[in-house]
């Protein structure tokens, strides 16, 4: 498996980013992600069907989330599709939120799938998850001048 880890700093309480974080539907605003389909929505667990392209190739998973501490951690894993499984840990901060996003994945294909990772999968999945940490800090803090504002 590989293992992805990166944080960011957003200035907004711990409570909101998980709030926004637990609503799958805002996944695209700073993912890869198309085509979310609900499966289960709970305040346990949300499972839910997407698409997500990385490396040129666009994969359908089913994908779950929990929040086995809530508003500190949520857990997620694909449960069909490319291996995957991760956390979004909060920590609250003075100014708001430290967000950790971690993910470990096992690339497709039995033979080639390792070194096509180290060729090409894992430089585009640390991509798009910093990426995807910047969008969603630039996201939030928006959200919050915007409320201020108005």
């Amino acid at each position: 498996m590989t293992r992805i880890e990166d944080s960011t700093d957003i200035n907004l309480a711990p409570e909101k980013v998980s709030g926004y974080l637990w609503n799958a539907n805002n996944l695209p605003n700073y993912l890869p992600i198309s085509d979310i389909e609900m499966l289960e929505e709970g305040k346990e667990v949300v499972r839910f069907r997407h698409k997500i392209r990385a490396a040129g190739i666009t994969m359908k998973v089913v994908c779950e989330m929990r929040q086995p501490e809530p508003n500190r951690r949520i857990a997620f894993k694909t449960v069909e599709g490319m291996r995957v499984e991760g956390t979004w840990l909060l920590e609250p901060t003075k100014k708001g939120t430290k967000l950790t996003a971690a993910i470990e994945y096992t690339p497709p294909g039995w033979i080639f799938g390792p070194i096509l990772d180290k060729l090409k999968i894992e430089k585009e999945m640390r991509r798009i998850y910093t990426e995807g940490l910047q969008k969603l800090k630039k996201t939030l803090e928006w959200k919050i001048a915007r409320s201020i504002k108005g």
